[in-house]
């Protein structure tokens, strides 16, 4: 390896005898090499990628015009009236993850929600609503996240439901997590994510994953906590989370499922104490089929909040692939709700994923 022209010329010119000349460049060369090796060995471990992705969803849905509200029909819109809407929210994410070597990475996510129909953010007062997450992590020990992420308990009412919260069939926040809203959407402009939160995820120890977060109120709100504990070995899926704002307002969920290969049924249990909505529970039944390059899938919700005003659900749907990237849907969902009359509506659209 040659050296630096300054440094030979400094070499050249020095009043030391040559022998010491000659050691003194011996040892800078060696520097320079071991230098050079670790800085290649570096960059070699210390690879990172970003990768643009997101959901381009566009359909049409009817709802008519039965008095049963929409937060028992999640997914509806405007009653007897067509209206162009995403069966799944349209985004646009950004995500980027470096490896730093023996196992430990850093990683990012920040993710834009809008309606492709008109173009529009999905909320005005937050740019990246869906996440806006940076974490720092090892394969072996798991890592530690902060932004705004989903509460933990998210994951499991999610993954409860076959449509994963999505379309007029959906299961979604009013059967899977018991009409729970801890604070006003001006706070927080969602009841499931959290800003301010930092997080811990466990490695898959067995089939065993662990997320425990907590979401700092910086004295707007009280400090939320939220965890779960989610088992997924082969065709079984089991999983305990919770959401806690304090002890007058918090959420907690039990859910399961078992593959069977031509049939994936689900089922989950949810309590809710205080919030917005006050005290409930909630269940939910749910099955999955596989049929060729489609699926077809049916739900049904009950919901039992501590005024009486119970109400029921069922949902049933189908999704078909036209490519790995895109694929057609059409839903059907019904609720009614004591005292009021049912709630009926249809959608059917193309969900194009990137």
């Amino acid at each position: 390896m040659a050296l630096a022209p300054n440094v030979e010329t400094t070499l050249k010119t020095s009043p030391l005898r040559p022998a010491v000349c000659v050691a003194s460049a011996a040892a800078l060369r060696t520097i320079l090499v071991i230098a050079t090796s670790l800085t290649a060995a570096f960059s070699a471990q210390a690879q990172s990628s970003v990768t643009i992705y997101g959901i381009i969803d566009q359909g049409v849905t009817k709802a008519n015009s039965g008095t049963t509200p929409g937060a028992m029909l999640n997914g509806r819109a405007a009653p007897d009236v067509w209206t162009v809407k995403a069966g799944n929210t349209s985004r646009l994410g950004f995500r980027g993850h470096e490896d730093l070597g023996d196992g430990l990475y850093a990683r990012f996510q920040i993710e834009h929600r809008f309606a492709a129909d008109t173009g529009a953010p999905s909320n005005a007062n937050v740019f990246w609503l869906g996440r806006s997450v940076v974490a720092v992590g090892s394969n072996k020990w798991g890592e530690v996240y902060g932004g705004r992420e989903y509460s933990a308990a998210y994951w499991v009412a999610l993954n409860a439901d076959p449509t994963y919260w999505s379309y007029v069939s959906q299961t979604g926040s009013a059967y899977t997590y018991a009409n729970y809203t801890a604070v006003a959407a001006t706070v927080e402009a969602s009841n499931i994510r959290w800003s301010n939160s930092v997080g811990y995820k466990s490695p898959n120890l067995n089939g065993v994953t662990v997320e425990v977060a907590t979401a700092l109120g910086e004295g707007v709100r009280k400090r939320d906590s939220s965890g779960n504990v989610q088992y997924k070995q082969g065709p079984v899926w089991l999983g305990l989370a919770f959401d806690h704002l304090d002890s007058k307002n918090n959420l907690a969920i039990v859910a399961g499922g078992y593959d069977f290969g031509v049939v994936y049924p689900t089922a989950s249990y949810s309590r809710a104490k205080g919030g917005l909505n006050g005290d409930a529970t909630s269940f939910t039944v749910s099955a999955r089929v596989p049929v060729g390059v489609a699926r077809v899938y049916a739900s049904y919700g009950s919901l039992s909040p501590a005024t009486n005003l119970d109400s029921k659900m069922f949902g049933a749907g189908t999704e078909y692939n036209l490519s790995k990237r895109t694929l057609l849907y059409a839903n059907l969902g019904s609720a009614k709700r004591v005292g009021l009359t049912r709630t009926t509506a249809f959608d059917f659209g193309v969900k194009h994923t990137f």
